[in-house]
This record gives structure tokens, C-alpha cells and sequence, in this order.
């Protein structure tokens, strides 16, 4: 079928006293049969429009993210039928229309680029050099349930708009004309609705459909239900790979959260990226998702599990990066640290320690016990996920790590633990870390409370080795091998020693390389030994 479209005035004219009978007496719409299901609420462009005008407009509005030109303005004529406003309805500046007015059970999916036009079931968007005459500006190929093409016809001027668009033809509500006919929607007998059958040049007045135009969608796709997933902002991270998603009515598990393609997808495949398996947190208001890699900017949308509309939230922008909507200001909130049982010592820099929740990247600060951590300690992967190196605290037993925003504050439960054998830090603890000799040294040592430890260290990595008795990763063959003292562990769970500047040797022009292990000296053998510790000694 191919539902033919908007006429020229002249035409519009000369077929006016068909428009008028039959005159419905509650609404003028009508139905072509047939509708959109789910599988088919994607919406892609092959950009070949002939006029310059068509693709001359470069600005970006908040709310369609990374997409300029005729691909901005179709994604704009296919979310004025959204359930509800598309982000905040913003980007449009004619009439002051806010975009998103369907309140049905539907919602279109913006998809970027096809590699052709396809055929006239791919869901592709594209120009026509030569319709053929007859007055047509564009038409919309159905069967409908599997899919649609809309033509432009390149006899006539187009423009992207989004202001005045002069004696040209609006690509932006043509969009949403001819995309009311691959919802299942004919021509409408009321003058002001978007499915009239036609349009004059400069007009962007069917950009924003009427009531008529709503009764009509509602009519095929049923009200928007109540219990169908919202979306109310996304929030990205620096990196782009990570996305939460804020709203209500997320089902607990095994949504899939759709993406738009960074990439033209050929016209045969699902232009859809998609990440499946996805629970919600918080009773159905958060959903927090990697970015998969050819994701790009655009619409994200949560698909319930099950089929129809009811279970497809709205389409909400987001570029990957930054804040789109309102998240909800309750500040940061931990559901979560991990470990739970944190060792007294983890030797070297790595942030070791997991710490989850919501509103994460709203912290300003990390907690241990209501001490504020060294900044350097930690690093906001995102809202739900801060990555932690841990501090030594005082005593072993219960803790808390909490976050603040400075206004709210959020803990969670740990438990420090005693070290499992015996566990040495020289320096940062980091493979081959720096110290410089004026500085001096540093050395946590850990172990089970109560029991002494002896220091040894050497300037060879070279194993020495008593069978039966000790097996030490230094020392070669213990011809080099130098006692730096005994210590006994507190109750705490480790011990920090310094040695200033003047208890280390000079490590000469190039520096030296130190090799560092612990051991415990408490019969029988063999002797337990602690893991192997290495710092270079500068001058």
C-alpha cells in the first residue's frame, strides 16, 4: 500500500469538498488498518536529499544530541507522536511546540543512519529524485506490521528548518505526516490536524499534532498505560561508558535497554544496539548500564519484558555523557561496598574496594569512619560506582565508608579484618615504586596480632633457599641478605615504621633497586614468609 500524502495547495483546493463528507460527528481521523508492534518502532534515515537546504542546518539542540540536518529533522517529526515529552520537549522553535504530545501506548525509536533506502519494509526515511508528478510531495509504503518507507519527492524544495523555512517544504513535518500513516493512521477531515492531507510551502504548521491527531493514536495503540516504564533523565559519565537511567516502572529484571548505532547499519539488519538482561534497582527507578561500544548519541529506551506498547518506556535523549532531565536530588546513596571484609592492609595504590549506589558522582567526598579520604584514594567511576584504595584504620572489627555531597551523607558497613599470613608495603607498595633517599622510607607491615615479624632486605632478587627450613625471594643464596629489624603486630592489625633519611644508605647516581621480605621467626620450620616488596632508592 502506498498511502499518498501532503498535496500542494492548488490540489488541496481543487479536492477541498472531498475533505468535507463524510463529516464525522466526534472525530474527523481515520484508520488505514494495521499497526506498529514492537519490533518495529525503529526509525532510520539514508540521506540523500538533493537541496542544500535540506542539510544546512548545524545546530544541535539540547534535546537531539549529536545530529544536525535532515537526520535531526525527521528525529524530531517522529517523537511529536511520543507517549510523552521527548526529554523536556524542547528543540523546536516555532510556536513554541513542545515535542512529544501522542499520550498512547507508543513511542518511535531514533536510529541514525541506513546505508540505502531499503525496502518498504526497513523503516528507512529518504528522498526521491522524481515521484512522477501528480502533486505528491512524499508517500509512505506500508504493510505496516512489518514495517514502512517514507519518500520525499526531490521535484519539490526541501528544508531542515528549524525557524522559517521560506517558499521550501518542512522535512520536519512532513516527517510526522507521513510517519502518522506508518502508524496505521489515513488522511484527517480536520483542517489543523498533521494528518490533513495537505500543506502549503513555508508551513511548519503540521510539525505538532493536533487533538484530532492524538484521539487517532490513542485510538490504535490504546491510552498510555499506567504501569508502562518512564523515563525522567539519563546521566552519562566522562568516558561514555556508563549509563544510568532514572524513571519509574522499570521491571526488576530482564529488561533490555536499546541504544542508537554510532554507525549507518545496513538496511536488511536490526539498526537497534541493544544490551539484554538488565535489572533495576531501587523498586523499579534506576537502572544503571554499560555502554556498549557502537552505541552513540541519541534516544535510549527500557523494553519490559513481554510485548506491546505497555512495556516500552518513552524515548529519552542522552549523548553518553552528561545529564539529561531532572535526577531525583536525594544525593549520593551507597546500596553497597565490596568487599565487605576489608584486609588491614592492602599493599600498592589500587583501588581495590567497590562501593555502589546511586547519585554516586554527586559526592564530594569519601568517608572511612567520618574521616574524609585523600581524594587521591578514590575515583567516581560514575553515578552508581566509586572505586576505592582503602586506609589503615585503627583497630580491627566494624567500620563504615561513607559519601557525602556535603548536604547528604550515606554509609554502609564494613568489617576490617586481620591479614591473611603476613603482608609487607614498601613505599606506595607499588611494582618498582620510587622513594626518594632525602624523604625517607616507609614500611606497613600486618600479620596476625600479637606475633613478631623480622624485616630482611637486599640489594639482589635473586631466591635463597633452605629446604625444609626457609624459602625467601631475595638474598642470593643469602650471601646478601641485611636484617632490618624486628616488629611486633598490635592489635590494630599492622604497624607503619619510617626510617629517615640517614638510616639509608647512598644508592649512587642511578639509584638503587631494594629487594624487601618479611618473616616470622616463631618455630617449627620452615618459616613463613610474607610477599616480596621492590622500591628503587634515589638520590
Amino acid at each position: 500500500m502506498n498511502t499518498k500524502l501532503l498535496l500542494p495547495p492548488a490540489l488541496a483546493l481543487g479536492g477541498a469538498a472531498l475533505l468535507l463528507v463524510p463529516v464525522r460527528p466526534s472525530a474527523a481521523f481515520s484508520k488505514i488498518g494495521g499497526s506498529l508492534g514492537e519490533g518495529q518502532r525503529d526509525v532510520r534515515v539514508f540521506d540523500n536529499f538533493l537541496d542544500a537546504t535540506a542539510n544546512d542546518n548545524a545546530n544541535i539542540p539540547a534535546m537531539f544530541p549529536g545530529w544536525t540536518g535532515a537526520e535531526q529533522a525527521v528525529w524530531k517529526g517522529i517523537v511529536e507522536w511520543g507517549s510523552t515529552l521527548h526529554g523536556d520537549g524542547s528543540g523546536d522553535p516555532q510556536g513554541g511546540n513542545l515535542l512529544g504530545n501522542g499520550g498512547a501506548n507508543f513511542d518511535a525509536f531514533w536510529s541514525g543512519n541506513a546505508t540505502s533506502v531499503g525496502s518498504s519494509n526497513n523503516n528507512i526515511a529518504s528522498s526521491l529524485a522524481d515521484c512522477g508528478g501528480g502533486g505528491t510531495l512524499a508517500f509512505c509504503e506500508t504493510p505496516i506490521s512489518d514495517g514502512w518507507r517514507i519518500r520525499f519527492c526531490d521535484e519539490w524544495n526541501w528544508d531542515d528548518g528549524p525557524g522559517t523555512i521560506g517558499t521550501r517544504f518542512d522535512i520536519q513535518g512532513v516527517m510526522a505526516h507521513e510517519y502518522g500513516h506508518a502508524l496505521g493512521l489515513g488522511h484527517s477531515g480536520t483542517g489543523l490536524a498533521t494528518m490533513a492531507p495537505s500543506v502549503g510551502a513555508g508551513s511548519t504548521s503540521i510539525r505538532s499534532i493536533h487533538a484530532d491527531d492524538t484521539a487517532g493514536i490513542q485510538c490504535i495503540y490504546g491510552v498510555a498505560s499506567g504501569t508502562k516504564p518512564v523515563i525522567t533523565a539519563t546521566v552519562g559519565n566522562p568516558g561514555g561508558t556508563l549509563l544510568t537511567i532514572h524513571g519509574s516502572n522499570f521491571p526488576a529484571s530482564n529488561n533490555e535497554v536499546w541504544f542508537t548505532s554510532d554507525t549507518s547499519t545496513a538496511t536488511g539488519s536490526d539498526p537497534i544496539v541493544r544490551v539484554l538482561g538488565v535489572n533495576s534497582a531501587n523498586g523499579g527507578t534506576l537502572i544503571s548500564v554499560a555502554v556498549p561500544a557502537n552505541a552513540g548519541p541519541g534516544d535510549v529506551i527500557v523494553n519490559g519484558p513481554g510485548s506491546g506498547g505497555n512495556t516500552l518506556s518513552n524515548a529519552f535523549p542522552t549523548d553518553l555523557v552528561n545529564t539529561f532531565g531532572m535526577p531525583p536530588a536525594t544525593g549520593p546513596a551507597i546500596t553497597n561496598v565490596s568487599p565487605s571484609s576489608i584486609p588491614a592492609l592492602i599493599p600498592g595504590t589500587a583501588e581495590t574496594i567497590s562501593i555502589t549506589g546511586t547519585g554516586l558522582d554527586l559526592a564530594t567526598q569519601v568517608l572511612v569512619d567520618g574521616s574524609p579520604v585523600d581524594p587521591a584514594r578514590f575515583t567516581i567511576v560514575g553515578p552508581t560506582s566509586i572505586t576505592l584504595d582503602m586506609p589503615q584504620v585503627n583497630s580491627l572489627g566494624a567500620h563504615s565508608i561513607g559519601v557525602t555531597d556535603g548536604s547528604n551523607t550515606s554509609t554502609f558497613p564494613v568489617s576490617v579484618v586481620a591479614v591473611t599470613g603476613i603482608v609487607l608495603q614498601a613505599g606506595t607498595g607499588d611494582p618498582g615504586n620510587v622513594v626518594d633517599r632525602d624523604d625517607g622510607l616507609t614500611f606497613h607491615f600486618a600479620g596476625t596480632p600479637g606475633k613478631t615479624y623480622r624485616l630482611v632486605a637486599s640489594l639482589s632478587g635473586v631466591p635463597s633457599v633452605a629446604p625444609g627450613v626457609i624459602n625467601l625471594s631475595l638474598g642470593n643464596n643469602f650471601q646478601q641478605i641485611f636484617n632490618a629489624g624486628n616488629y611486633l603486630i598490635p592489635a590494630a592489625g599492622w604497624l607503619s615504621v619510617t626510617f629517615p633519611s640517614g638510616n639509608l644508605i647512598d644508592p649512587g647516581p642511578g639509584g638503587r633497586t631494594f629487594y624487601n621480605q618479611m618473616i616470622d621467626l616463631a618455630p617449627p620450620s620452615p618459616y613463613e614468609t610474607g610477599n616480596l616488596q621492590t622500591f628503587l632508592l634515589v638520590q
